[in-house]
């Protein structure tokens, strides 16, 4: 039993060789906006109320592009930025993989790209995760790890962020 823990540790650390935390965090930012996340895994990565049955009883549409956006604002919000306003500074994400370990749920492998743009264009922050293995552990269903994953990543993205005074 050890030495299968073992062996699934060390193929778990293999397989975030390529992963790299994002950059130290931007300074001089009291306030920003949140883009909505941009999703560019060619899958929709529905949440609820995507099925015929979920509509059909009301569940209201929910996906982890729009979990993410929304944790993302809570984090910053929790952390004492200023969220939202004209010609701040906007932070946006691209998903470009969010794949679930299935049937197993332990992980969502995840790469996206997150920048922080001023309002002139200028891209003032930005850095790429890649073989990003976020933990799902406990996760009881495919919606249960795509809402913990979306938490984590939330939080695993503005990370140290503090904002200026």
């Amino acid at each position: 039993m050890n030495r299968a823990v073992c062996l699934l540790v060390a193929f778990l650390a293999a397989c975030t060789g390529g992963s790299r935390p994002l950059p130290t965090p931007p300074a001089g930012v009291a306030s920003l906006a949140v883009a909505p996340v941009k999703n560019e895994t060619g899958n929709a990565l529905a949440i609820a109320g995507d099925t015929y049955v979920g509509r059909w009883i009301g569940r209201q549409k929910r996906a982890v592009p729009d979990e993410i956006t929304r944790n993302l604002e809570a984090e910053l919000r929790d952390r004492g930025f200023a969220v939202g306003g004209a010609g701040v500074p906007s932070l946006q994400i691209v998903l470009k993989r969010f794949d679930p370990d299935q049937p197993a749920l332990a992980y969502v492998s995840v790469a996206l790209t997150a920048s922080l743009v001023d309002a002139d264009g200028t891209v003032r922050w930005s850095g790429e995760r890649t073989n990003w293995l976020v933990s799902t552990a406990g996760a009881v269903s495919l919606e249960d790890a795509y809402e913990s994953a979306s938490r984590s990543v939330a939080r695993g993205v503005v990370d140290g962020w503090q904002p200026a005074h």
